[in-house]
């Protein structure tokens, strides 16, 4: 028995079919379902990925056990590239495929053999009238742990022809790490185990961001596989993933004539006016240096270099302008110079193809956070900046002097928009926040305002300084208790407090407010002599010199809802918000909620007890 026969029995599973069926007969069955892999900005289709479908007529659970059998019975060198010309056939019928790339899954076991077919994919692909460079081939762990030199020759070759990989599952197997190392892939997919739930899962977020770090480092794309719910496409666009792909965009489907161009529905708005300014100097620091193509010659970088002395470095870029990393005019002295030629294999060596000079860069979008960036560019080595690009299409070069400028820029300009006391976003910064978030969305926000419980007799009592010890402990525990990355923290002045909300029900932030409430009304006790706290109030002169009983600190709250496609303007949130203060006082609770539709010009309903 066979050890992939065996192992299937091990596991439960059905035997393969006896005897396997014939190479056309699989061909003539099975059909090939697309699913989209699209761009987390902007909702655009990047590409497609090729499923195998309707394998189980021919007796197999799935696509792994046709390809055990096949390989069990040395025929798997004649299958794949069989099925890849079956998938290209429906790639290239595919109006809404244009400029967009195939990616398609390769079991490499005993790639490289002699004899192989697969040595021969381009010739595959050149006859379907297509190019290597639009055709991402997939691999995963599983069947890589010994990896041959002749199987490495091998995708040697396929990279210098223009293919590109993909790290299929990262995650799911043991020796992951080192074949991101060895096979230097174009696109991470990260495994869909570390993807569910990540909304609310910070170690997976955790995770995901650490993988994406390293794989722009390495100059890769990360592409996350599997994502099902609005809450994980947005989270894994927090942590850096460039593309998507799941239930969530669109199920596969068999019927190209469906494809579409872009799913609107999945397109990521930027909300904060901070990061479109820090776009805005991200763009003007961006060096547009001169771009050759992957499959130019090393004789026509040369006159590059030559016509234009000052550039030092070139990007490389593909058929679909998309980078593939940089030539550094270093490293072709060290090669034009590192022997003797002759004329002959001089020239000779001039006509080689750019793909074999090619290192890699690390690699962002233009959109990133510049903090991010100097992660990212602080991580590599031995580079001298970050391609940036656009839309995944090279944009421009960001060197490292330019990166400095753009980080020294948005700490001068973040120390301005701060809070002296507690460090928060001012009150410009807040007023910014609400105009935008304020403007018609699809989903609800919610704006809470806080304001301190009697400050001012405490504040005359005990002096300034404790004042400003209850300001900064409040500062603390908004943003201990208010923890998000759509979550806006600011400062208004003074005691008062605000935070703004881009998704979540009205009553979970109704619950987190009122426990930031109760928590500072507990902790700010402390600050109070012990004669103070055992009787539950202060005593002291008002204007009129009566003496008055003040409780302690406390806040109220004010909570404004907006509906999806609600809106307001700033004038109006404030108005709004000096309603429900004045209501909020009177209340019994110190809380007040009023909630806005789309439809109504005045509050549909409101809360005040």
């Amino acid at each position: 028995m066979g050890q992939f026969r065996q192992k299937h029995q091990e596991l439960g599973c059905d035997l393969f079919p006896l005897p396997m069926p014939e190479v056309e007969q699989i061909l003539s069955t099975t059909k090939y379902a697309l699913q989209p892999i699209v761009d987390f900005s902007t909702g655009v289709v990047y590409g497609y990925e090729m499923l195998l479908r309707d394998y189980e007529s021919l007796g197999y659970t799935c696509p792994g056990q046709l390809f055990d059998h096949a390989f069990e019975e040395n025929r798997l060198c004649e299958l794949e590239p069989l099925l890849l010309a079956k998938a290209l056939d429906l790639f290239s019928k595919t109006p809404s495929a244009h400029g967009t790339k195939l990616f398609f899954n390769i079991d490499n076991r005993g790639i490289g053999q002699d004899g192989d077919k697969r040595l021969h994919l381009t010739e595959v692909v050149n006859e379907k009238g297509l190019s290597p460079a639009q055709i991402c081939l997939e691999f995963s762990e599983t069947h890589q742990t010994n990896q041959s030199d002749i199987a490495e020759h091998a995708l040697n070759d396929l990279r210098r022809n223009g293919f590109m990989f993909a790290l299929d599952d990262f995650g799911e197997g043991f020796s992951e790490l080192r074949l991101l190392h060895d096979l230097s892939p174009d696109y991470v997919k990260i495994d869909r185990f570390f993807l569910k739930g990540i909304d609310t899962d910070a170690r997976r977020k955790l995770f995901v961001t650490t993988v994406a770090n390293l794989a722009h480092v390495l100059g890769a794309r990360v592409i996350a596989e599997g994502i099902e719910t609005a809450g994980e496409f947005k989270a894994c666009s927090e942590a850096g993933c460039d593309l998507a792909q799941g239930f969530h965009v669109a199920r596969p489907f068999k019927d190209n004539k469906t494809a579409k161009l872009f799913y609107d529905h999945v397109r990521t708005e930027r909300f904060s006016s901070a990061q479109e300014q820090e776009g805005r100097r991200i763009r003007d620091e961006l060096q547009h240096l001169p771009t050759i193509s992957d499959d130019g010659s090393l004789r026509a970088l040369l006159d590059l270099f030559i016509m234009d002395q000052e550039v030092r470095q070139v990007p490389i870029i593909d058929s679909q302008n998309e980078p593939r990393g940089l030539i550094h005019e270093r490293d072709l002295k060290a090669y034009l110079y590192a022997g003797a030629f002759d004329e002959q294999d001089y020239n000779a060596a001039l006509d080689l193809p750019l793909r074999n000079f090619v290192r890699p860069c690390p690699i962002a979008d233009i959109n990133s956070n510049a903090d991010m960036l100097l992660v990212t560019f602080a991580s590599s080595l031995n580079s001298d900046g970050i391609i940036i690009t656009e839309n995944l299409r090279y944009a421009g070069f960001l060197s490292a002097t330019s990166l400095l400028k753009i980080i020294h820029e948005k700490r001068l300009k973040e120390a301005q928009d701060q809070n002296p006391l507690t460090r928060l976003p001012g009150n410009g910064a807040v007023n910014q926040f609400i105009q935008h978030a304020a403007r018609p969305k699809p989903a609800d926000r919610h704006f809470c305002y806080f304001d301190f419980d009697n400050f001012k007799p405490f504040n005359d009592t005990y002096g300034y300084r404790q004042g400003d010890r209850a300001i900064i402990l409040f500062s603390e525990l908004l943003q201990r208790h208010l923890v998000g990355s759509d979550i806006f923290r600011g400062h208004i002045g003074g005691d008062d407090f605000f935070a703004g909300f881009l998704s979540g029900t009205q009553s979970d932030i109704v619950a987190k407010a009122l426990s930031l409430k109760g928590a500072f009304k507990s902790d700010v006790e402390s600050f109070y002599c012990a004669e103070h706290r055992s009787s539950g109030f202060i005593e002291t002169p008002d204007r009129l010199g009566n003496l008055v009983r003040y409780p302690l600190l406390d806040c109220s709250v004010s909570i404004l809802t907006l509906e999806r496609e609600a809106s307001l303007c700033l004038d109006h949130m404030t108005a709004e918000f000096a309603k429900l203060k004045g209501m909020a006082k009177r209340s019994g609770n110190g809380l007040a909620v009023r909630t806005i539709d789309a439809r109504a010009k005045s509050p549909s309903r409101s809360v005040d007890n």
